[in-house]
């Protein structure tokens, strides 16, 4: 008889979108101890040296909520452990955070990673313009292998001048709507976060959610 393995987690979010999109920057945001396989590019990317992903992304983090309503905090994995007295009779929930490279040709490695998904966030750099194209062909990959699972479209990088706003972003991807981050801050990466998990948790109970872009709506448009 086969033997079932038991999930490490509650929760498994697949974070995917284009290339320098900012999923690595989002999910060490959340989980400073995050592991990730990437290499340093050859050259600068939009005049700034950078790293790509190669392989995955592996954050983990705990979302403590007082009460089934709250949106609670998002906690990275060794904090909670450390910290765990001060949540005695809060709901935990273990999240993990696997993030995948946006590179068109790294298909196969995004294939790979999608077992056990519960939810998504598609991310786009809302300051490079060039990258819709490559967007709408990842959302639509990514629509095509999940089917009706919940899906947040986050418009990234909006601390940047040249930012288009969310609601842009929105509409140039066809969606319903989208989510405004700064990678770099940590409360805009958790409520980006946490909107996605409470869709989750929805869903779970038979919940109807609208008008989020969950990835149905997104077969609609």
């Amino acid at each position: 008889m086969a033997i079932q393995r038991l999930k490490s987690y509650d929760y498994k979010v697949y974070v995917t979108g284009p290339f320098q999109a900012g999923k690595t920057t989002l999910i060490h945001t959340l989980d400073p101890d995050a592991i990730s396989i990437e290499r340093d590019m050859r050259e600068e990317y939009r005049g700034e040296k950078a790293t790509t992903t190669t392989g995955f992304d592996l954050g983990r983090v705990i979302w403590v909520r007082k009460e089934a309503g709250h949106m609670g905090l998002v906690v990275p994995k060794k904090e909670y452990i450390k910290e765990r007295s001060e949540y005695d009779d809060w709901i935990a929930k273990e999240i993990e955070l696997r993030g995948v490279p946006g590179q068109l040709h790294f298909k196969f490695v995004r294939d790979t990673m999608r077992t056990n998904t519960d939810g998504v966030l598609m991310i786009v750099d809302s300051s490079d313009y060039a990258m819709i194209g490559e967007a709408s062909s990842i959302l639509a990959e990514t629509v095509a292998a999940f089917g009706d699972i919940p899906l947040e479209v986050i418009a990234n990088k909006q601390d940047r001048g040249d930012a288009a706003s969310p609601e842009e972003v929105a509409s140039w991807l066809g969606v319903p709507g989208s989510t405004g981050t700064s990678g770099q801050n940590r409360e805009s990466s958790k409520d980006a976060l946490v909107s996605l998990l409470k869709r989750i948790v929805k869903t779970g109970d038979g919940v109807v959610l609208s008008p989020s872009p969950g990835i149905s709506e997104v077969n609609r448009v």
